[in-house]
């Protein structure tokens, strides 16, 4: 009987180890597309003690079989949330086995948001949300895609500026809607850290809408906080600024 109830207790022990699927905390909203579908998956790592860590991220797949190369993109992405979650749910394991107890509850959780999908591109919102030790933090980032190929966009693909003059229009007009002080001591060396021609490595949060580019800053992309910081470049204002190809008409 001891023997018995010793090996229930550890098959417990084990099933409560392991990360179980889970509810979405966020929704995905991709409603406004005609093909493109979207599933938010969840998984949280429990041990007996309770919850560890929970992740979200969401998985894409499409109502036809013309989008191959945007769906190819889009799990390319995935696949990436995905393979960073397991890294952060294996070592968050191994720190509460330690007894770290400040590894625990903790919540990393992305979702996007459906801004453009024609012809010319796909353009979604990633939004996240981060719980830990450090407190509770959102954040922006934008998957942008030209339509046809599937090709990840850089801002540099749809504006027609340089590296420096990108990032010297977004200054102007962040300092002017918002005022210098809460952009810290150097934006603009911070804005161009951001701005790359390889999109995979640009770091800059913008989606393409219908109507132009909104830029999602945060206060805590350049001092303190995590206030929103959005500003919009609309193309009817000013089309010279961008690559005709990614414009509607104006």
């Amino acid at each position: 009987m001891k023997r018995l109830t010793g090996i229930l207790v550890l098959l417990f022990l084990m099933v409560c180890s392991m990360a179980t699927a889970a509810r979405p905390e966020f929704k995905s909203d991709v409603r406004a597309s005609n093909w493109l579908q979207v599933e938010d998956r969840a998984i949280e790592s429990r041990d007996r003690d309770g919850l560890i860590i929970k992740v979200q991220w969401p998985v894409f797949s499409s109502r036809d079989a013309s989008h191959g190369n945007l769906i190819k993109s889009l799990t390319k992405w995935s696949d990436q949330i995905r393979s960073f979650y397991d890294k952060d749910i294996r070592e968050s394991k191994e720190l509460a086995a330690k007894g770290h107890r400040d590894v625990r509850n903790n919540r990393w959780l992305v979702y996007v948001e459906l801004q453009r999908d024609d012809g010319r591109v796909l353009s979604l919102l990633e939004r996240s949300f981060h719980r830990d030790l450090a407190g509770e933090r959102w954040g922006f980032g934008g998957l942008n895609y030209d339509a046809k190929t599937g090709k990840k966009l850089s801002s540099l693909d749809v504006f027609r500026l340089s590296k420096e003059e990108l990032a010297d229009t977004l200054l102007e007009r962040l300092a002017k809607k918002y005022g210098r002080k809460v952009l810290g001591d150097n934006p603009r060396r911070l804005l161009l850290s951001k701005i790359d021609e390889n999109a995979e490595m640009e770091f800059l949060p913008w989606v393409l809408t219908s109507e132009g580019v909104t830029f999602h800053f945060r206060t805590g992309d350049f001092h303190d906080g995590y206030r929103p910081l959005p500003i919009d470049i609309p193309f009817r204002d000013e089309p010279e600024l961008f690559n005709r190809k990614y414009m509607l008409t104006y």
